[in-house]
C-alpha cells in the first residue's frame, strides 16, 4: 500500500502533469475492457431475515400492504411529560464548564422551561403530519416512512425517486427542510437542470415510528435489505439514495448489495476506518507536501494538526459510542424514563457535532443553527415512541460483528457516487482515501460550511449538491 500511495502521488505532481491524460486513457481503457468482459462485480449477499416476535411463520405470505399512518398525541401523553419535567432535579455545573463536561445544566434549565411552558407538541404533530406517512410490514416488523411527491412537474422534467436515510440521534424529521427543495426546486430558486424528486424517507427500524427489531443482530445489512424491499414494494426498479451518519453506512450497503437498483449514491459522511502502511505514509507526508501524496490544500487544512483533529477530537466526542456498542440497555433505560436526561443526551450531539467550537459556549451554540421547537420535536419523536433504547442498540448490533466498521469496505462501490464533505464533520475523508471503497466518485464537493446534521442545518447547500450530482449521473 505504501508503494501504491506514492505512485498515486505522481498524478498530482506538476513535474509529471504530462502523465495524467495518458494514465486516464489507460485506466479508462482497462475499465472498459473489464466491464465488457462481463466481469462480475463483487456484491454483498442480500440474504433474508425475520425480526418479528417468536419464530418466523412457516406458511402464509407477509402482508405487503402499504397502510396510511398518522402521528397522534393525547392529553394523557402531554400531562405525563409535563409532570416529569416539573420534577426535573437540577445539578449545578462547575464554573466555566460551558459544554466541555457535556450539556451545560444552567442552559438545560432554560430548555426545560421552554419545553414545559412554551413548546406546543400538538402544533408540532400537525407539522409532522404535513407529509403523508405510511406503515408497511417487512421481515416481521412495521416500517414507517414518508413519501412526498412533487405537487407540480414542469413540462419536460423527469421525476426521480430519492431515498433519504437518517442516522443517530436524528430522525426522518431531519429532512423536513430539504424535502420541499427537492420536490419543488423552482419554488425555492433551485433550477438545477431538469430533475425533480419524489422523496421516500423511512425511519430505521427501532427509531421513531418504525417498530424495533425483536431479534438480535439487526445491523446495517439487514436495514439495507429492508429498504431495498421497501423501494421495490413502492414500485421502483431504479432509484437514488442519500445518507449521512448511519444513513451513509446503510445506503453504502444498499449500493454494495444491489448495484443494479441504485442509480446513484450521495453521501455527506464517509466511513473509511481501515489503516495501512500506505495510509500512514500519506498522513505523515501530507502535513508537509500534501500535493505529493494526492491531498489538496483543503484536505490538508481539514486534516491537520492530525492528532488533534483525528484522535483527540474524536475521543472527546465518542464516549457515547463505547456505551452504545457494549451495554446500550443500561444507560438507555434511564434516558427512556427521563425526558430531561433524554434531551440532554441527544441535544449535546446537536451542539458539538454541528460545530466543535460550540463546546466553548454556555448554550452550546444550539440556537445559532436551530430553533428549540426543531430540536425538541426531534427529541419528542424519541420520547413518545420509547425508541431511544433500540436506537442505541443499533450500535451494538453493528460493532459486535465489525468493530472498526471496515468489513464491508472490501466490497467496492461501483455505482456513481457523490460526496459532500462538510467542514465541521467529525472527521474529514479526502477523496483519495474515499476512492479505496467508492470506485466511481463523479462528484466530490468541499462544502463551504456546515457539520454533521447537513440536511437539518444546511438544507439548501445539501439540496444543491444532490441535484448537481444527479445531473451528472443523468448525463452519463
Amino acid at each position: 500500500r505504501a508503494i501504491l500511495c506514492l505512485c498515486r502521488s505522481f498524478e498530482y505532481s506538476q513535474k509529471n502533469a504530462v502523465l495524467v491524460p495518458a494514465a486516464a486513457l489507460g485506466v479508462g481503457g482497462m475499465l472498459l475492457y473489464w466491464l465488457r468482459s462481463g466481469h462480475k462485480i463483487k456484491t454483498i449477499d442480500m440474504g433474508d431475515g425475520w425480526w418479528g416476535t417468536g419464530e418466523r411463520p412457516l406458511k402464509g405470505k407477509e402482508d405487503a400492504s402499504i397502510r396510511p399512518f398518522k402521528i397522534e398525541t393525547s392529553d394523557k401523553e402531554i400531562e405525563d411529560l409535563h409532570q416529569r419535567l416539573d420534577r426535573f432535579r437540577f445539578t449545578p455545573h462547575v464554573e466555566g464548564a460551558a459544554f466541555h463536561y457535556g450539556f451545560n445544566s444552567t442552559y438545560l434549565r432554560k430548555v426545560v422551561a421552554y419545553w414545559r411552558n412554551q413548546f406546543d407538541w400538538r402544533k408540532q404533530v400537525e407539522v409532522l403530519n404535513k407529509y403523508l406517512h405510511f406503515h408497511t410490514t417487512i421481515e416481521g416488523i412495521d416500517i414507517h416512512f414518508i413519501h412526498v411527491k412533487p405537487s407540480y412537474v414542469p413540462h419536460g422534467r423527469a421525476v426521480r425517486p430519492l431515498l433519504l436515510v437518517h442516522g443517530w440521534p436524528g430522525s426522518f424529521y431531519e429532512f423536513y427542510k430539504i424535502i420541499p427543495l427537492l420536490t419543488e426546486p423552482a419554488k425555492h430558486g433551485l433550477n438545477e437542470g431538469d430533475v425533480v424528486f419524489e422523496v421516500i424517507c423511512p425511519s430505521i427500524p427501532g427509531y421513531g415510528f418504525s417498530e424495533a427489531p425483536h431479534q438480535k443482530e439487526f445491523d446495517s445489512i439487514a436495514t439495507a435489505r429492508i429498504f431495498h424491499k421497501l423501494m421495490n414494494r413502492l414500485g421502483f426498479k431504479e432509484y437514488y439514495i442519500q445518507g449521512g451518519d448511519w444513513g451513509s453506512r446503510i445506503t453504502t450497503n444498499m449500493a454494495q448489495m444491489l448495484p443494479q437498483s441504485v442509480k446513484g449514491l450521495h453521501l455527506n459522511l464517509v466511513f473509511i476506518a481501515r489503516q495501512s502502511l500506505g495510509r500512514l505514509i500519506c498522513t505523515m507526508l501530507g502535513a508537509y507536501v500534501p500535493w505529493l501524496v494526492g491531498f489538496t490544500r483543503e484536505d490538508a487544512r481539514r486534516l491537520y494538526p492530525f492528532m488533534q483533529k483525528n484522535v483527540y477530537d474524536v475521543l472527546q466526542e465518542s464516549g457515547y459510542l463505547h456505551i452504545q456498542a457494549t451495554k446500550p440497555d443500561t444507560a438507555g433505560c434511564g434516558l427512556n424514563d427521563s425526558p430531561v436526561g433524554l434531551a440532554a443526551y441527544i441535544l449535546e450531539k446537536f451542539s458539538t457535532w454541528t460545530d466543535k467550537s460550540f463546546r466553548h459556549q454556555d448554550d452550546g451554540g444550539l440556537e445559532s443553527k436551530y430553533s428549540l421547537d426543531e430540536l425538541l420535536t426531534n427529541v419528542m419523536i424519541y420520547w413518545v415512541t420509547s425508541s431511544i433504547v433500540p436506537s442505541m442498540r443499533y450500535y451494538k448490533e453493528n460493532f459486535v460483528k465489525d468493530p472498526d466498521l471496515s468489513a464491508h469496505n472490501r466490497v467496492g462501490v461501483y455505482v456513481p457516487t457523490g460526496i459532500a464533505a462538510f467542514p465541521q464533520e467529525i472527521v474529514h475523508v479526502p477523496r483519495l482515501w474515499a476512492k479505496d471503497v467508492y470506485k466511481n466518485i463523479i462528484s466530490y464537493t468541499y462544502m463551504p460550511r456546515g457539520g454533521h446534521f447537513a440536511a437539518f442545518e444546511e438544507p439548501k447547500l445539501l439540496a444543491q449538491d444532490i441535484m448537481q450530482f444527479v445531473q451528472k449521473v443523468e448525463q452519463l
